[in-house]
């Protein structure tokens, strides 16, 4: 049950790190996998909410908030990534979190940085009444609520050019694709 987007992609080099987040998030309500742009947040988010599907009886729901242009839009945005529809007049906030109060769900906020206040206080609100409920975020910065735990994503490292064909120059030399988030908007930073 839910709405996980499918994971097409590899993710290369970062076993560590995707055991190291799957750990928290099976003792933290509130885990954030914090890095720069483009270093793999959301690709690592995809595959830990994954693996950790089958341990939330209600389902593992993933809400994009890329789209939003301020935190405004973000109770609608979970409010319709959980496929709620409520006719009365109460805020949303709380018919979200009445709805989560008694069921055990993971919720996966993608790209919350450019709401990082609006996060933190729905989360701190959510966390409160459904017991429950575990959030994995993904941000450039932590949400900054006292539980949280984060896990900070480094870029990977990039191997030395010898290795690779001393001084060639253009991609390929390069090296590695980082298997992050690609910085098109698509998704994920």
């Amino acid at each position: 049950m839910g709405n996980l987007p499918e994971e097409t992609e590899w993710l290369v080099g970062r076993r560590s790190e995707l055991a190291q987040a799957a750990r928290l998030c099976e003792r933290s309500r509130l885990v954030t996998v914090s890095g720069v742009g483009g270093v793999g947040k959301t690709r690592l988010a995809r595959r830990v909410a994954a693996g950790l599907q089958p341990q939330f009886a209600d389902g593992a729901w993933w809400v994009e908030l890329s789209p939003l242009s301020d935190g405004s839009g973000l109770v609608y945005a979970l409010a319709e990534a959980l496929a709620l529809a409520d006719q009365t007049t109460r805020p949303l906030l709380e018919v979200v979190a009445e709805y989560l109060a008694g069921r055990e769900v993971l919720l996966v906020w993608d790209t919350c940085e450019h709401l990082v206040e609006d996060c933190r206080q729905a989360a701190a609100t959510l966390l409160t009444v459904a017991p429950r409920l575990r959030i994995l975020a993904t941000s450039r910065r932590p949400l900054g609520l006292h539980l949280e735990e984060v896990l900070g994503l480094d870029p990977l490292p990039v191997p030395a050019l010898e290795a690779h064909g001393g001084g060639r120059s253009g991609r390929g030399a390069r090296g590695v694709s980082q298997g992050g988030d690609d910085g098109d908007g698509g998704g994920g930073s």
